[in-house]
Formats: C-alpha cells, sequence, structure tokens
C-alpha cells in the first residue's frame, strides 16, 4: 500500500497519518517541507530566499523517500507539491520548472494506491508554520480538488467526512478493506 494524505493546511493529515501508519504497520513519511525547513535551520517556510529551489527539494525528496519504501502511509505527497507550487506561483508567469513539477508530480502519483483527501471540516491550529487564513484554505483546498480531477486520481481518493480521529480511521480501514 502506498497511501497518502492530502488537503489544505491544519486539516487533520498529521494526526491521521501517523495514526493510519501505526494500525497498517507502515512507515510514516512526514510532511517533508517540515523536515527539510527544520535541516536548513528554518521555522518558517517564508524565511528561505530562494523559494523555487526549495519547492524542487521538497518535490525531488518528496519522491526520492517514496521510491526507498514498498509502502507507506505519506504526511502529504508529490500531488500536494504540485498544489503548492500552483498557489505560492499563482501570479507568476508559467516557466518550465512548472512543466516539470507538474510531470514529477503527475508520474509519481500513477503510483499511489490510494489517497485520502481531507477537506477543511476543522479549523486549524495555529502552529507558526503553515498559513491558517481562511481565505488561503480555501483557495488550497479549490486546487487540490481540481488536481484531483485533473490528475484523474479521484477513482483512488477517499473524501474524509468525519471529525473525529477515530471515525476518521474507522473510516479509511473500511475504505481499505
Amino acid at each position: 500500500m502506498r497511501i497518502t494524505l492530502t488537503g489544505a493546511s491544519g486539516v487533520g493529515k498529521t494526526t491521521l497519518a501517523q495514526q493510519l501508519a501505526h494500525r497498517l504497520e507502515l512507515p510514516l513519511i512526514p510532511e517533508l517541507a517540515r523536515v527539510l525547513c527544520k535541516e536548513r535551520g528554518f521555522q518558517r517556510i517564508g524565511e528561505i530566499s530562494n523559494q523555487e529551489q526549495f519547492k524542487l527539494d521538497v518535490l525531488q525528496r518528496q519522491i526520492d523517500t517514496e521510491e526507498t519504501l514498498q509502502n507507506f502511509v505519506a504526511d502529504r505527497s508529490a500531488v500536494d507539491c504540485w498544489i503548492l507550487w500552483q498557489r505560492w506561483n499563482i501570479c507568476s508567469a508559467m516557466t518550465y520548472d512548472t512543466e516539470n513539477v507538474y510531470r514529477m508530480s503527475s508520474q509519481q502519483a500513477l503510483k499511489y494506491t490510494h489517497i485520502i483527501y481531507i477537506p477543511p471540516l476543522i479549523v486549524p491550529v495555529e502552529d507558526e508554520f503553515r498559513w491558517t487564513d481562511p481565505d488561503y484554505t480555501k483557495q488550497i483546498d479549490r486546487i487540490v480538488r481540481m488536481t484531483l480531477y485533473e490528475q484523474e486520481l479521484l477513482q483512488k481518493t477517499l473524501t474524509i467526512t468525519k471529525i473525529t480521529v477515530d471515525d476518521r480511521i474507522e473510516e479509511v480501514l473500511s475504505w481499505i478493506a
């Protein structure tokens, strides 16, 4: 199983990913943007001067990490790298890098067996890393849904409808079964 979670910031991906990895006895791939930030000595993504390179580095690390594992639960995915690339570059002209990121993301997405989309059903908690502005959350959520449709990933996507972690776990386990 190659399970990924997607959705806007603060919707409960990390909590659900950790619980699912434990229940399914699969390795957990953490949110790699946080890992890279920490490795480079930054608290927030906004502190990084070369944003374009950072986004490419996160995507490459995501793909490399996923490729080292047969099975996993991933808190974020290559799909999320594309989603965030679109949002962060919303006012920039399309570039060759943009087409490359799309190609890398969509090719990697074909390898996922299960995608869990978590819509914004709860109010995000500020953690000093992610953006929790309601308009930003809506924008990311809209891009998530469009990307899942555009990349023809809906047939392997579960949309979470439950609020509590335990209910979400049962919802996912029932779907996987």
